[in-house]
């Protein structure tokens, strides 16, 4: 299969879109807008349904133009709560160009300031999860490109109520299958409610037999009827993720959250919760925010692209949704300068080039055979992560001696006194190993040296492994990667060495009088992944799951032993600009009790029990 999304084959009947391959329109000719309304908003009892909640959720199998998206936004916007939280989730196979959205969009002038924000955050062209969100709204669209039968099974959660609407039936079978429609009874929320324009009897029998109570409705325009359902709670299917799992996740519902570490890890999680109205203390031990790694003048954002396994879809998603993130926070935070990446010995940056997995307006090959990556770019971190904590409570100066759980939440005894939380996360880069909930993660630290210089000019970043950056007029280069303390002048000789490497030209023109450098240690995890989630109890997970090492599967009926509201983010490496962001999003929806944006794949091979359930598997061999 090839690495980018299919783009539909269009034909268009003045402004309305009409897919050929489906032989399908995607919006009424008479009145779209007015169709999304009365079908899908009105059939799941919109928006009287969330009038009285503080989140609700939506999911949406057909994306297609955004405009079922765009209703309900304008029917949020007019109706919620002011402290309430709109999370919407859409799957699509075959996702529009922004200009096409854009045709096919300017026809609704009535929402056209809605419009603007959605083609503003225009989904990527890329087989990766995406999350917008809509500040001014407390909302937020997360799109899943690709087939409903590969999404489904892999997501988790529990929504409120379901919009159906992919091509019909009979042109587009394999969107109303009976595996999608046992997925969607396992994604509801108790009492969910469901609406479609089909009334085919195969998709209501589905439907009947997965506890879902069905009724016609009047149709719109010329169709005579529609569907609407509700989830039966006295015949309820299985919620949340899809099988079992030994790894622990739970929801805090926590309305105060205290992170220990001011870095771009802890900073990132803060910026997720208190978009969500959650209160935050950001507890740091040095002096001021960004003292480690994340205080280098700058650091460099560009992708990880990894051609298959569990983290390549993660890898993608964090890259596209750090670049959003500093995008939105203007020029003086974020250069994107573009980065240059200069083929290696091996043959895998050829192999992505032949077969791409982002447009060519992000990921280009260059007449060298170089890839170019045009939205990557140099990030500020200290000006970022000030900005991420601009709603956050920071309190620098902080060491935290101990964590304790209760009944009700989490204490910390720190030096300033004992600080009550309804959970913790720890953000404290190589210093994860100072807490004992944490301890067992195996964290390794190395040592990055970095240079900046004038003399120099340089109009894109450079990488091979190491880097060169446009910086200050000047270029800034490195990193060395050392176990152990290395003397400031034998990293910077090896920076220098290497850069005449990598651009000679560079090298030669630097002015060895205006040199500067700066080393910190990054985290980095033996399996070089980072690390997020609900932290276990390592003793009691080892003792609860023993009969992994005997090669045996665990029949186990208790749940995962884990820390009641402690969480861990860490294990970033060279790569926690790129990482952070996405991650932190990560963490708060699981704190927050929402439907997650990556896949239970990618949130396995992020959890810190996959070192536990290593360990054990190691006995075995």
């Amino acid at each position: 299969m090839p690495r980018l999304p299919p783009l539909p084959d269009l034909l268009w009947d003045a402004d309305v879109p009409h897919a050929a391959t489906f032989d399908d329109v995607y919006f009424s000719r008479g009145g779209g807008l007015s169709e999304s309304e009365a079908v899908f908003l009105a059939g799941c009892g919109l928006p009287e349904a969330w009038r009285a909640r503080d989140r609700f959720a939506i999911c949406e199998l057909g994306f297609g133009s955004g405009l079922n998206i765009l209703a309900t936004l304008n029917a949020w916007k007019k109706t919620r709560l002011p402290h309430a939280q709109l999370h919407i989730s859409s799957l699509e196979a075959f996702p529009l160009a922004e200009t096409d959205a854009a045709r096919a969009l300017a026809q609704f002038p009535d929402i056209s300031d809605i419009v603007s924000l959605l083609l503003q955050h225009w989904p990527v062209r890329a087989y990766a999860s995406q999350r917008i969100w809509f500040d001014a709204l407390n909302a937020s669209l997360t799109l899943h490109i690709g087939e409903a039968e590969t999404i489904l099974p892999g997501m988790t959660g529990a929504f409120d109520a379901w919009f159906l609407d992919g091509f019909a039936p009979a042109r587009n079978p394999a969107m109303w299958t009976e595996t999608i429609v046992a997925e969607i009874a396992r994604l509801s929320a108790p009492n969910a409610r469901l609406a479609t324009f089909t009334v085919a009897g195969d998709v209501r029998r589905r439907l009947q037999r997965v506890g879902f109570e069905v009724s016609k409705r009047p149709g719109f325009g010329a169709k005579r009827e529609r569907l609407e359902a509700r989830l039966n709670l006295a015949n309820p299917s299985p919620q949340g993720r899809k099988g079992e799992t030994i790894y622990p996740y739970a929801a805090a519902n926590s309305k105060r959250v205290a992170i220990i570490g001011a870095g771009i890890a802890g900073a990132s999680t803060a910026l997720a919760l208190t978009r969500r109205g959650v209160e935050v203390i950001v507890l740091e031990q040095a002096s001021d925010i960004a003292a480690g790694a994340s205080g280098n003048p700058a650091g460099l954002v560009m992708p990880r692209l990894d051609r298959d396994g569990p983290l390549r879809a993660f890898f993608l998603a964090a890259y596209i949704d750090a670049i959003r993130t500093y995008e939105a926070l203007g020029e003086g935070i974020f250069t994107p300068c573009g980065v240059e990446e200069l083929p290696r010995e091996t043959d895998a940056l050829a192999d992505l080039l032949s077969d791409p997995p982002l447009p060519e307006d992000w990921f280009a090959e260059m007449p060298s055979g170089a890839a170019l990556h045009a939205r990557a770019g140099l990030v500020r971190p200290r000006a970022a992560i000030e900005a991420f904590l601009r709603s956050a409570d920071v309190r620098c100066g902080v060491k935290v001696r101990a964590i304790e759980t209760t009944a009700t939440g989490v204490i910390l005894r720190s030096s300033a006194g004992d600080i009550e939380a309804d959970a913790t996360i720890i953000a404290s880069g190589a210093a994860l190993a100072h807490f004992e909930p944490s301890r067992f993660i195996p964290i390794e630290r190395s040592r990055g040296q970095i240079e900046w210089a004038q003399g120099a000019h340089i109009e894109r970043a450079i990488t091979r492994g190491s880097y060169a950056a446009p910086f200050d007029g000047g270029v800034l280069f490195g990193a060395t990667f050392d176990r152990d303390e290395t003397p400031e002048a034998d990293a910077r000789a090896r920076n220098l060495a290497v850069l005449a490497e990598l651009a000679p030209d560079i090298a030669a023109r630097i002015d060895a009088n205006s040199l500067h450098s700066r080393a910190s240690w990054r985290a980095t995890t033996p399996d070089r992944a980072p690390v997020a989630g609900l932290l276990p109890i390592a003793e009691a997970w080892l003792e609860q799951y023993a009969a992994i090492a005997n090669g045996r599967e665990p029949s186990v009926a208790a749940p995962p032993p884990a820390h009641r509201g402690v969480y861990v983010i860490g294990g970033l490496g060279a790569r926690g600009l790129t990482f952070a962001p996405l991650l932190g999003e990560r963490l708060a929806s699981e704190i927050c009790g929402e439907p997650q944006l990556l896949q239970c794949d990618a949130l396995d091979a992020l959890h810190p029990a996959r070192f536990l359930h290593r360990a054990l598997k190691r006995k075995l061999i």
